[in-house]
């Protein structure tokens, strides 16, 4: 948690967001919700964990000043030109009231 602490606050200062897209294990989920708690930083957005799946448990979910990503990072098939196409297709799922493709599994963690 040190190592997310500022030096001084001084007022109307804003506080940095953490963000963490690297290496889950650079930071402990104790030591984020303490900088958060604390107000050492103003939010984070994360993308990797300290523990992989995040929990269901984890306390990261419920809060309003985290911001949780799908870790998509990595090569999935699909080109960035893909997206739109993807997109468009599950939409049209959607209107038809048909099963939409790549949803989040919770049971799996993703």
């Amino acid at each position: 948690g040190d190592a997310l602490r500022p030096g001084s606050k001084p007022n109307g200062r804003k506080c940095p967001v953490f963000i963490n897209a690297g290496r889950g294990d650079i930071i402990t989920e104790d030591s984020l919700l303490n900088a958060l708690d604390n107000q050492w930083i103003s939010a984070s957005i994360l993308d990797v964990f300290e523990v992989e799946p995040l929990p269901k448990e984890s306390k990261l979910w419920h809060r309003s000043d985290v911001i949780i990503s799908p870790h998509v990072s990595g090569w999935s098939g699909f080109s960035p030109k893909d997206v739109p196409k993807v997109f468009l297709k599950n939409y049209e799922r959607f209107l038809e009231g048909s099963e939409l493709k790549y949803l989040v599994d919770w049971n799996k963690g993703y």
